[in-house]
């Protein structure tokens, strides 16, 4: 009886090890990153004024950077934006209520260990899929064109 349960949690220890290793090979997974041609701060204003500009709602801005200064460590210049509007996420939430846990939208502005000003944001398409809703539905198309517009604005000289 000990032997078959030592066995059976050896395999149950086993199995979360494999799942964790594959958790890993998916980093990145639904995430859209663009490099930005400004500096972190310009990168940083220049999304929040495309928010402003279409009407969408700035909900929080979180700098980690300074957060990690407060114990005592350091941190690249990171922050977070978390953005929305509630008459498109409620029409996402109807169809997939989950799909709340993923709202509002965020996109990390970051410098990365090359000094390369970065704007990450999930891929709504992904979100989508996550949660059951159909990517071929109106909003998700709607969602991924102002998420493209806004990062292009903050990352990309204007022509």
């Amino acid at each position: 009886m000990v032997k078959t349960l030592s066995a059976a949690l050896v395999l149950i220890v086993a199995s979360l090890f494999a799942s964790v290793s594959l958790a890993g090979d998916e980093a990145g997974a639904g995430l859209i990153k663009k490099q930005s041609a400004y500096s972190f701060n310009d990168t940083v204003a220049k999304l929040e004024a495309a928010l402003a500009d279409r009407n969408i709602g700035m909900m929080n801005k979180i700098d980690h950077a300074a957060g990690a200064q407060t114990v005592g460590q350091s941190l690249r210049p990171t922050t977070l934006l978390i953005f929305g509007n509630p008459t498109i996420g409620s029409q996402l939430m109807a169809v997939s209520q989950s799909i709340g846990i993923d709202l509002p939208l965020k996109a990390l502005v970051y410098e990365d260990e090359n000094g390369v000003i970065c704007v990450e944001y999930n891929d709504i398409a992904y979100l989508a899929r996550r949660h059951g809703i159909p990517t071929d539905h109106p909003v998700i198309a709607r969602v991924a064109g102002g998420l493209e517009m806004v990062t292009d604005a903050a990352t990309r000289p204007a022509e």
